[in-house]
């Protein structure tokens, strides 16, 4: 399972910026071995986090009491009641806080999130019947500059977004998005260049709230086949090497549908 989180506006997980949600994806866990993997995702924003924490583990409190910068604490919380939520949902438990502290998240070496259930690994950071890698992301549609396309997009991504017109923003956010996915399946963060992995989409104006395809390149030659979602202000992306249908959402309808960016940090950065 591979969470993502982020207060506020410009644009989630251990990313840049901070916006006011947050997105879990599950892979099914009935599914059989050499099929796609189902996957389900969930959204939750910086409105939604409990008063109190006792739905964390002992180990996750210790953590966020020690974080001072108030957007990175508000990142964590959101990542992991998010993550926690949609588990306890794929796993048919009934979601009480006593519950939700059984779940908790480690960071591996590479710095990927691992999941443990009662102390114990749980395979990887992904609720399924086997190993398996995915990641997923959450974007802001706000305005980068031609630096920003010039620095981190291949030269393909880069006509991409010159040749979207109105819709450049956007372009150039999905293509971040998708970026951020695939190197979280690949266990390097932006700690590999973001050019060495190319994006392609094959529609940059669908129905908001649909899945699209997209697929991700690798400089070695490998594919990660995915999705991206527009909903209002915010772009979902999400990827993993083996394909498979679109997420399904947890529940009928997402908050992230409704939902606008907030700054609430910047008021309070220090705790």
């Amino acid at each position: 399972m591979a969470a993502l989180g982020r207060p506020g506006a410009p644009a989630l997980d251990r990313t840049v910026k901070a916006d006011a949600m947050s997105m879990s994806q599950v892979t099914g866990r009935d599914r059989e071995a050499g099929q796609a993997p189902a996957t389900w995702w969930l959204a939750r924003g910086e409105d939604q986090l409990p008063a109190t924490g006792d739905w964390l583990s002992a180990a996750e409190r210790s953590r966020a009491d020690a974080l001072r910068y108030a957007k990175r604490r508000t990142d964590f919380l959101l990542a992991r009641w998010t993550l926690k939520l949609a588990l306890a949902r794929v796993l048919g438990w009934p979601g009480d806080p006593a519950e939700l502290a059984r779940i908790e998240t480690r960071t591996a070496p590479t710095g990927a999130p691992r999941l443990c259930i009662d102390g114990r690994p749980a395979g990887r950071c992904l609720v399924a019947n086997r190993a398996g890698a995915l990641g997923c992301d959450v974007e802001i549609v706000e305005p980068r500059s031609d630096a920003f396309v010039r620095d981190y997009l291949t030269e393909a991504e880069r006509w991409l977004v010159d040749g979207a017109g109105p819709a450049r923003d956007m372009a150039a956010n999905l293509i971040w998005s998708a970026k951020e996915s695939a190197l979280k399946v690949l266990e390097t963060g932006l700690r590999r260049d973001t050019r060495s992995v190319e994006v392609t989409v094959a529609e940059l104006s669908p129905p908001e709230r649909t899945w699209s395809p997209l697929r991700v390149r690798t400089a070695e030659g490998d594919v990660f086949p995915g999705w991206w979602r527009r909903s209002g202000a915010f772009l979902l992306t999400a990827c993993w090497p083996a394909g498979g249908p679109s997420p399904a959402g947890l529940e009928a309808r997402s908050p992230i549908d409704a939902m606008l960016p907030s700054h609430r940090w910047v008021d309070r950065p220090v705790r």
